[in-house]
């Protein structure tokens, strides 16, 4: 759709509508809806293993139908792939690209540069999963062949904005639905708790149960932070906003729900597409009160809340009430009769009701779920239906109406009158103009040709028209010859008629012209099959225009690109000087300990405990580099500790403009950093500062983990998802292509479950019930406590579980990694000391034990059996 001038005078460029579709009646629902794209999965291989989902033998049936109404398919396999699935994922997209996807959506920098090398004709598309927030990474993926980015949805429009005006790739948001409570790519709560990855599609929503908070070992009101959830989000609305949204030039608008039934999917793409629609139209702006009347139908739906979301400035996303769908606002109980067979609720209503709606009672326990057996005025009279303001009793079932009491909230869940309507309604037509030439002697002939706007613009532009190869044009002649009417000639109007009877095909007549003589005949029949036929070769046109040859790849071909030597940028004398950077032990393989921790006295200690590397914030490198600490320098010099200055886990823009001196600073002085997101090693990668890749980048292929070896890295820690079969995988093939790079994975430290953009303790903060030095912990229902820490605004919460592989570090070097890493960034100096030690030792292959803190559970991970 062309740029247009909106009714506020800003040119706009509608955005195209992406919807879900977790099965095929839902695929129904988003094409009902007139959404433009459609995003789904196959099998287990993307981030919604809950939804149904589709096969890959359906998949072209599924692309085949999207296209035919016009709708662009994208397949989202957007998790990370392990080394041994590889293949399978290859396989996939080569179905998917023969069968005419229009893109591919990707977690897995590996699998991306993969694709990129084998199907440079094919757009794919970085997940929100890589957690981009910032120019830098999207100029990463970019760089490795993305054509869209799915931007974090921590962005404001400001942000998103700054991007799209300075970036190559196409950016993409989300507008509505479910949000995580984590930053995307970043969760390891589910994986932890239940053996379920939310990284990997099979997320069981623990930030959706009840937790408590302790502070310093007393328990706080959960009235001081609104309800029973804390780490619950409410859903995602922009739609009073989106002309905000709009202005940011993004090229698509993302909805989520794939999980969610058909017609939520047809409602949010209609109320979105309308939205869009209107508001980049010449004419008047939808205003807020139609605006909120869409929002309050599509609450109906799926309702927990809404919020307005981080892209329109609400950083209060949580929605610590409820966590599950309870539906519109419907009214509180005034009053209450009850009878033997039925309880009867006294209503002023918020919304529109009929009988067999579903609602929801929120009482003093819990939320309860009836559906309305009966509507009953203030009169006594029984009706069907009742409308907003209106005074009436709902009856409901006797056993659910023994828990409500007056004041109880009342949500409306179910509105069958909109269900049926959004059932009944057609799917999107594409529109198409017809020609019948109906000429005495000459066979009877149907043109017809679509009338897409773009590609009638493309057609006037270059003066060349349509021509009969063309996709979107078809022509089909009859054997039949036009005959000289005998009796009753055929009209222009039968001909009209028969043009404009598309019958059950994709195709809406928009326009018809006709050609023919006077006084002639044509039989019905005649008129029809071949109106019939000339759409069936205009169809037939439009699918196969799409299809491709399948490549059949085999990964072992593709070895190259997981040597360092194979990458033409890597055979730089620059890069190559950056990744081989702080390789200490390399040669010999010696198996190095690296110490994470969080002050100056912790690094003492692990240096003097035999630490070969020590992670330190990047904070501290001023403080290191004073004069006042040139003696604690020449310590750690002494003890050969490899010192490296930790980036934050998340760095927005103006985050990396405040670090990017740091960074030089870092470089000069011959130090290194590490790197938790795209965004700083990319800043690393441009300012030429060796790197460590940390962990939090989801590594669980050598493909990946050589992708930050070219970038600069010279370090790769693996997932701690993967088992530590394999891990031994990866790292036999990296060294199989012949990459240097080292390998590292996490022995020991709590798990840092997950980050967020939402500052969970200002409440407590505010009432001074937290303070700088409070230990805040959640506790879950099983009585498992979980560390809360307070970085700025951001919140980071740690396992409740304390990862230790001790007893199994003798035989670390069985599995060909180079680097074990303790996280004691929660330690003590006393404790760091304590455990480098001990894992000095074990390593030394001595026998050790550590003793265990009190109250505290031990855990070997996900290392015996992975996810």
């Amino acid at each position: 759709m062309p740029a247009k001038i909106s009714a506020n005078n800003f040119i706009c460029n509608p955005p195209e509508i992406l919807s879900p579709a977790g099965d095929h009646e839902a695929l129904l629902g988003a094409i009902k809806g007139g959404a433009d794209a459609v995003y789904l999965g196959v099998g287990e291989f993307n981030a919604r293993q809950g939804a149904e989902n589709f096969t890959v033998e359906g998949l072209e049936a599924a692309i085949d139908f999207s296209h035919s109404h016009g709708v662009l398919v994208y397949l989202a396999l957007n998790i990370p792939v392990k080394q041994k699935e590889l293949q399978q994922a290859l396989e996939i997209v080569d179905r998917a690209y023969a069968a005419g996807i229009d893109a591919i959506i990707l977690q897995d920098l590996g699998l991306l540069r993969l694709l990129n090398e084998i199907y440079p004709d094919l757009s794919l598309h970085a997940s929100t999963q890589m957690t981009i927030h910032s120019k830098e990474g999207v100029d990463f993926v970019s760089e490795l062949g993305a054509k869209r980015v799915i931007v974090s949805r921590e962005l404001t429009t400001d942000e998103v904005k700054d991007i799209v005006e300075n970036s190559r790739a196409d950016i993409e948001v989300f507008v509505h639905g479910a949000l995580c409570y984590s930053y995307s790519g970043k969760c390891l709560f589910s994986s932890f708790l239940h053996d379920r990855s939310a990284n990997r599609g099979a997320c069981a929503q623990p930030c959706r149960r009840r937790y408590r908070f302790l502070v310093n070992g007393r328990e706080i009101d959960e009235r001081h932070i609104g309800g029973s959830y804390p780490i619950s989000c409410a859903e995602l609305s922009t739609l009073t906003g989106l002309e905000d949204v709009i202005k940011t030039g993004v090229i698509s608008l993302k909805i989520e729900g794939r999980m969610k039934k058909p017609e939520y999917v047809t409602a949010s793409a209609a109320a979105y597409k309308a939205a869009v629609e209107n508001i980049c139209s010449p004419g008047e702006n939808p205003t807020k009160e139609e605006l909120e009347a869409k929002e309050a139908e599509l609450a109906k739906l799926f309702y927990r809340g809404f919020t307005r979301g981080f892209i329109l400035g609400e950083k209060g996303v949580s929605h610590p009430k409820y966590s599950s769908n309870y539906g519109a606002f419907l009214g509180k109980v005034l009053d209450i009769s009850r009878s033997k067979g039925n309880t009867k609720l006294t209503v002023r209503l918020e919304e529109n009701i009929n009988i067999k709606d579903g609602i929801s009672i929120f009482t003093r326990e819990r939320m309860l779920g009836s559906a309305v057996t009966g509507i009953v005025t203030i009169s006594g009279e029984h009706v069907k239906n009742a409308k907003k303001g209106e005074k009436v009793g709902l009856e409901i079932s006797s056993k659910t109406g023994r828990a409500v009491q007056r004041g109880d909230e009342l949500y409306l869940t179910t509105d069958t009158q909109l269900l049926d309507t959004l059932q009944k309604t057609k799917l999107k037509t594409i529109p198409v103009s017809l020609k019948a030439k109906a000429r005495r002697g000459e066979r009877f002939t149907v043109e017809i040709r679509k009338e897409k706007e773009r590609e009638k613009e493309k057609r006037e532009a270059s003066g060349k028209g349509s021509k009969p190869e063309d996709p979107v044009y078809a022509e089909f002649a009859d054997d039949y010859v036009v005959q000289k009417a005998e009796k009753a000639p055929t009209t222009e109007e039968q001909i009209r008629k028969a043009m404009e009877s598309l019958g059950d095909t994709p195709f809406e007549a928009a326009s018809v012209e006709i050609e023919a003589d006077e006084n002639i005949f044509i039989p019905v029949g005649v008129l029809k099959n071949t109106r019939r036929k000339a759409a069936e070769l205009l169809l037939e046109k439009t699918l196969k225009a799409n299809k491709k040859d399948q490549k059949h790849p085999d990964l072992e071909g593709f070895n190259h690109l997981c040597s360092l030597e194979g990458d033409a940028e890597s055979k730089d004398e620059a890069s190559v000087k950056r990744a081989g950077a702080g390789l200490k032990g390399a040669a010999s393989k010696k198996l190095l300990l690296s110490v994470e921790m969080q002050n100056i006295p912790s690094l003492l200690q692990a240096a003097s405990a035999g630490a070969d590397i020590a992670y330190i914030p990047i904070s501290l490198f001023e403080v290191l580099m004073s004069p006042n600490s040139a003696d604690r320098l020449e310590d750690l010099k002494a003890e050969k500790t490899e010192l490296v200055f930790r980036v934050p886990r998340i760095t927005h823009d103006w985050e990396l403009e405040e670090l990017k001196p740091l960074l030089e600073k870092i470089r000069d002085a011959g130090f290194t950093v590490a790197c938790s997101s795209l965004d700083a090693s990319q800043l690393a990668k441009k300012l030429s500062v060796p790197f460590v890749a940390q962990k939090d980048l989801n590594i669980f292929n050598a493909f990946t983990a050589t992708t930050f070896y070219q970038a600069g890295a010279y370090r790769t820690t693996l997932s701690s998802e993967l088992n530590l079969s394999e891990i031994k995988n990866i790292c036999e093939t990296l060294q199989t292509c012949g990459n240097s790079g080292q390998a590292e994975i996490l022995v020991y430290g709590r798990e840092l479950m997950l980050i967020t953009e939402n500052d969970l303790l200002k409440p407590l903060v505010d009432r001074k019930i937290v303070r700088k030095e409070s230990e805040v912990l959640l506790v879950d229902q099983s009585g498992s406590e979980f560390p809360v820490q307070r970085h700025g605004t951001r919140t980071l919460i740690y396992n409740s579980k304390v990862l230790d592989m001790l007893k199994y570090v003798k035989n670390m070097k069985g599995y060909s990694v180079d680097v074990l890493r303790l996280d004691l960034s929660l330690n003590t100096p006393a404790e760091v000391k304590e455990i480098t030690e001990a894992y000095k030792q074990a390593i030394a292959g001595k026998e050790v034990k550590l003793k265990p803190a009190r109250g505290v559970e031990y855990t070997t991970g996900h290392y015996f059996k992975g996810v």
